[in-house]
């Protein structure tokens, strides 16, 4: 039983990484050269996590941050409005969660990974 639940959060894992992985590939690029639309910082994190917007995508104001844990379960959703958006960590265990960026229409903008480390 063991070996069968390793390899299903394996999948799990390696789904979330090939979803993001495919939105970001269309993404636009920015001025730099590359496609990253949030810069998140620290990483690891201990109690709060910054998501920082580097440029609007297609003139937005405001999106979704949803967060989930490395088993695929969601843990957080927020508003995030303007460029930075602050993520309070007191709730979360140590470990790997997947953050989605999505635009109001539910679009995914951007995903990407961070460590909580406690």
């Amino acid at each position: 039983m063991l070996k069968s639940s390793t390899l299903f959060f394996t999948l799990v894992f390696c789904l979330f990484s090939l979803v993001g992985k495919a939105q970001n590939d269309k993404s636009q690029p920015n001025s730099d050269g590359g496609s990253k639309i949030v810069r998140l910082y620290p990483n690891p994190a201990t109690s709060i996590i910054n998501f920082e917007i580097q440029q609007l995508h297609n003139n937005e104001k405001s999106y979704d941050l949803i967060v989930y844990n490395f088993l695929g379960k969601k843990i957080d959703q927020l508003k995030a409005v303007g460029t930075r958006t602050s993520v309070n960590l007191d709730n979360y265990y140590s470990g790997l969660y997947i953050y989605q960026l999505r635009d109001q229409r539910g679009n995914l903008v951007e995903s990407g990974k961070f460590n909580v480390v406690k």
